[in-house]
């Protein structure tokens, strides 16, 4: 059979037709989204319509084509097959994957890894949960907020679709109030303080203490103060209030008017002021005595003592160029 010109164009346009074709349909179903949201968790909240969950994955920058989503998944098992939860995208994946992933109630992880660090205030462990995808900062603080110092910062695993702000904070709490013994209440008591006093000045060794060695002369310091009715003077406190660096602070900002300024008013702060950990909590309890009254850090975290106001203006001048 002979072949003219014609049919070979014919031909080669059709190739290349459904090369053309072929590629286009590739790309959509497999390409990736440049940002995906790899290492985050993805929430499909239950009633959700296929539209509402196309959009959602859109957003959330997990799919490129919603409709093209929304056709593949109507069109073979229809919407109310994809399951919800939260689900865990360890890496990058296609459309195609996560329309797996969403019908057939692959989740990623059954248990989430959150490890919160020393330190932290509520609203940085509840920015901390937003920025990874579990839930926003403002509905964790509305659980977490009034448990400032008791959240007790430490690793965690969570049931991935057991994952709320109410959930965590009482587990944190739970795990703070299994930490703090009968034998650690009765020292503390025995050295004449209750338990509030003991985590707020713990937050405020956290946020000064450069080590747990340094951790305990502080403390004495505070303590010191404390009792002899002196302003504790803290820059945690001014930071905790101003977001600033200590280095950062000015004579305007230590004048705040608030309690919780420990220039302006003697005394404990009324509140923690960081979610302290044992080392911290530890120092509160048992601090070291020492002849210091001042403290101070320099550039490279190094703590200086002084035993007369001289002395620190001395280590001001001399560390805090």
């Amino acid at each position: 059979m002979e072949i003219n010109d014609k049919s070979v164009r014919f031909l080669t346009i059709g190739i290349g037709a459904f090369l053309f074709l072929t590629g286009v349909v590739f790309y959509i179903f497999f390409s990736i989204p440049a940002d995906f949201p790899s290492g985050r968790v993805i929430t499909i909240e239950k009633g959700l319509g296929l539209s509402r969950i196309a959009d959602y994955l859109l957003k959330e920058r997990a799919i490129k084509f919603p409709l093209v989503f929304k056709m593949l998944v109507a069109g073979s098992v229809g919407q109310t097959s994809v399951k919800a939860g939260n689900y865990f995208f360890e890496k990058p994946l296609s459309m195609v994957e996560i329309y797996r992933r969403l019908t057939e109630g692959i989740y990623g992880l059954s248990a989430i890894k959150i490890t919160v660090l020393e330190g932290w205030t509520a609203r940085q462990i509840g920015d901390y949960f937003e920025k990874t995808g579990f839930f926003s900062s403002e509905n964790w603080l509305k659980s977490a907020e009034k448990e400032e110092g008791y959240l007790f910062p430490d690793t965690y695993f969570f049931d991935a679709n057991g994952l709320n702000p109410e959930t965590v904070a009482k587990t944190m709490r739970e795990n703070f109030e299994k930490k703090i013994t009968p034998e650690i209440m009765a020292e503390i008591e025995q050295r004449g303080k209750n338990l509030k006093e003991i985590i707020i000045m713990a937050s405020l060794i956290e946020k000064e203490m450069s080590s747990p060695g340094d951790a305990r002369i502080i403390s004495g310091i505070l303590w010191k103060r404390f009792e002899a009715k002196m302003g504790l003077q803290a820059d945690a406190t001014l930071v905790y209030l101003t977001g600033k660096p200590s280095l950062k602070l000015t004579e305007e900002d230590l004048a705040v008017d608030s309690p919780y300024n420990t220039y302006k008013y003697r005394g404990l702060p009324p509140g923690p002021i960081s979610n302290p950990g044992f080392d911290a909590i530890k120092a509160a309890i048992f601090p070291e005595k020492t002849l210091y009254w001042y403290y101070l850090h320099d550039g490279e975290g190094r703590p200086h003592y002084g035993i007369t106001f001289e002395e620190h203006i001395a280590n001001k001048q001399k560390y805090l160029k």
